[in-house]
């Protein structure tokens, strides 16, 4: 049953419209009703262009864009449209002339007042609830983010839909006027993120983890998230943890990347996407990331709710002042352990998914979420009583979250700590070369050496001058290897082990030394068997058999000379 009070049932006083007298002549379908979907920031244009599932197969309804571009984050909105082939963008100063049965967005920002006075509007989360202050331009103070103008919510034909009733308690002590403009629909994105987490191994298939662990970084905009904070976490976190543990990837805040727009977004974690960083984009993955991750670090903002009510593992690395007391994110923020961001991540992170209980947080998600499992079909009840339609026959379509589509490298340079743990058993521990910093210049300890591996696609030139493992990843045959070999040999002399990858492994060249064979199975690379062959010449070591660990990853090897 859909949760709303007596004084939430909304009235129209005149019939919806059909849609325009053109349909009849020049359209195909016989269209009852036209939707207005209103597009404003890319945050908000992302949920509605996922809310288009609740008009699926339904020939009785027409969509039509428009863009409410007043935003200073409205950036891209246009060409986010564009790349949904949303075709059809009526000009803002044209949409009265509209026949719309129903207007739909996911900003509260919109300006209702241009909209047709007699029509409904739906608003839809953009988040989860109304848990931050946000600026104001027109005020030049703050506002409570994701509630709709006195003005708008006056006019009783608004209406804003909810993830459960303490919302509608909240609204109506802020601002009294929401009575009778609120639905409790629950959170459709919730139930989706909810019914993915049996697919977890299938995205981080899709995001190529093999058997390292995902560790995502989430951050809300402004000086308060994460990364106006910690805005080196992302770097530091690849430069410290194993990258054959390890992988790292970055959903920041929508906002951010329209502000600073996406070249400069790509040219300040050029570095960390060189070292293997996942940066996804605006418009989407953090949904699949999400699932797929064995960490969050997060803050103030609704992705680290998500995951905390989720099950998942969770770090915050910082907290917002501009938290609104007594809302479930800022319950959050007392009650989730702290990244101490200066001190050793590595060993946080593995205590923290160690200690962790994934029913932790069960009481604050059943406090957040109502109709757990039900919303999508809840909302959309509310759109077609909205539209005077009846519902589609069936239950509602539960998507999964679209595949991440990230911004990536992968890194091409190593500094790589070698050390034998049996006398037949070398331990590689690498880092991307690409985020190291002058901090980690410090002596290895006993037993272990520090080298760095580079490869040939490696884009930094100076790299291959210092590489004291120079490799050629890309397979070929083993004669045009040993050209390559001879002719590096006299490109770069400083390099003290030089390898071509072939089908079956490698050859290798030693300085002052011999040319060998390493054959091994499936699961090594020519860069982790040469720098394995590094560890076995420092040792003193020769031909024979070997095992190579790196990280959950083991693999055999062996090395005759030719």
């Amino acid at each position: 049953m859909l949760t709303r009070s007596p004084d939430d049932l909304m009235t129209g006083d005149q019939p919806p419209p059909r849609v325009s007298a053109d349909e009849p002549v020049h359209g195909t379908f016989g269209c009852e009703r036209t939707v207005l979907v209103i597009a404003r920031t890319i945050t908000s244009t992302a949920r509605l262009l996922d809310a288009l599932r609740f008009f699926r197969d339904d020939f009785r309804v027409d969509l039509v864009f428009t863009v409410n571009d007043t935003s200073r984050h409205s950036t891209g909105v246009r060409e986010l449209l564009r790349e949904a082939r949303a075709d059809r963008i009526v000009p803002w100063d044209q949409v009265r002339k509209i026949p719309y049965a129903l207007a739909i967005s996911a900003s509260e920002n919109i300006d209702f007042d241009e909209l047709d006075p007699s029509r409904p509007v739906v608003v839809l989360p953009h988040g989860i609830g109304f848990n931050k202050y946000v600026p104001d331009p027109k005020t030049g103070g703050t506002r409570l983010a994701g509630l709709p103008p006195e003005y708008a919510l006056r006019t009783g034909k608004v209406l804003l839909t909810l993830a459960n009733e303490s919302q509608r308690r909240q609204l109506r002590a802020v601002r009294p006027e929401i009575a009778g403009s609120t639905a409790v629909v629950g959170d459709p994105t919730f139930d989706q993120l909810r019914a993915s987490l049996p697919l977890r191994n299938r995205y981080r298939r899709v995001l190529g983890l093999g058997v390292r662990k995902l560790v995502l970084l989430s951050s809300t905009w402004r000086e308060e998230g994460q990364l106006g904070r910690h805005r080196e976490l992302a770097a530091r976190l690849l430069a410290e943890l194993p990258a054959d543990e390890y992988q790292v990837a970055l959903a920041m805040h929508p906002n951010i990347w329209s502000w600073y727009g996406e070249l400069r977004v790509r040219t300040w974690f050029a570095d960390a996407i060189d070292a293997g960083l996942l940066l996804l984009p605006p418009d989407g993955g953090w949904q699949a990331a999400l699932v797929a991750a064995h960490q969050v670090i997060g803050d103030h903002g609704s992705v680290s709710l998500y995951a905390a009510c989720l099950g998942k593992p969770l770090l915050l690395a910082t907290s917002g002042e501009e938290s609104v007391p007594g809302t479930p994110v800022e319950v959050l923020l007392r009650s989730a352990d702290r990244l101490d961001v200066p001190g050793n991540l590595p060993a946080q992170l593995e205590r923290s998914r160690h200690e962790h209980d994934p029913a932790r947080f069960a009481a604050l998600a059943e406090q957040v979420f109502a109709h757990v499992g039900d919303a999508t079909r809840v909302l959309r009840e509310v759109l077609y009583r909205e539209l005077d339609l009846p519902v589609p026959d069936g239950e509602p379509p539960l998507l999964r979250p679209q595949d991440p589509e990230p911004f990536r490298g992968e890194p091409t340079s190593f500094e790589v700590f070698t050390e034998f743990g049996a006398p037949e058993t070398i331990t590689l521990r690498r880092h991307p070369a690409a985020v190291r910093r002058t901090d980690r210049s410090a002596e290895p300890g006993p037993g272990v050496q520090r080298h760095l591996a580079v490869d040939e696609d490696e884009s930094r030139l100076t790299r291959h001058q210092s590489a004291a493992v120079l490799v050629r990843g890309a397979v070929s045959d083993e004669r045009d290897a040993r050209v390559w070999l001879e002719q590096t040999g006299v490109d770069f002399p400083g390099s003290r082990i030089r390898a071509a990858a072939t089908e079956t492994g490698c050859v290798a060249t030693v300085r002052n030394g011999p040319t060998v064979r390493i054959t091994m199975d499936h699961d090594g690379t020519a860069m982790q068997a040469a720098s394995a062959l590094y560890a076995l010449v420092l040792k003193g070591l020769s031909g024979g058999g070997y095992t190579a660990v790196c990280g959950a990853t083991e693999f055999r090897m062996t090395v005759s000379e030719l």
